[in-house]
């Protein structure tokens, strides 16, 4: 299987306070409180891993898509391989799947149910745009 790596520098490139306040305000500001500089980060993934990535990307901050619309709008005809993807997404706080849910309801999300709703809802509230 041949893998790939996605850089996600432009996503990390504005002043390091902000990257450290976002975080903090999703619960990932570590013991010590404080957070270790963020210079490059990668995720290693399949290519398809990365198409469906890059397109939870462009997802804006406080909106909800599907996981069918996702699937069509990179041209894939499967929903289910779309979520599949986004489960083995290893950068949730910086890859928004959590914006991504079923048609019929929330859908899965591998960091927990009640963290897909909480950052659903600061976002809502203009967190972290």
């Amino acid at each position: 299987m041949f893998f790939h790596l996605l850089l996600l520098t432009p996503l990390i490139m504005g002043p390091r306070s902000a990257v450290q306040a976002r975080l903090a305000r999703w619960g990932l500001s570590g013991r010590s409180g404080k957070l270790p500089k963020v210079r490059l980060t990668l995720a290693v993934g399949t290519t398809f891993q990365h198409r469906v990535w890059q397109a939870c990307l462009a997802i804006p901050a406080g909106t909800v898509d599907t996981y069918g619309a996702l699937a069509q709008r990179i041209r894939c005809r499967s929903a289910q391989a779309v979520g599949q993807a986004l489960a083995a997404n290893p950068l949730a706080q910086l890859i928004p799947c959590h914006r991504v849910a079923a048609a019929d309801g929330p859908g899965g999300f591998a960091w927990g149910a009640r963290r897909k709703a909480a950052w659903l809802k600061e976002e809502a509230n203009g967190a972290a745009r």
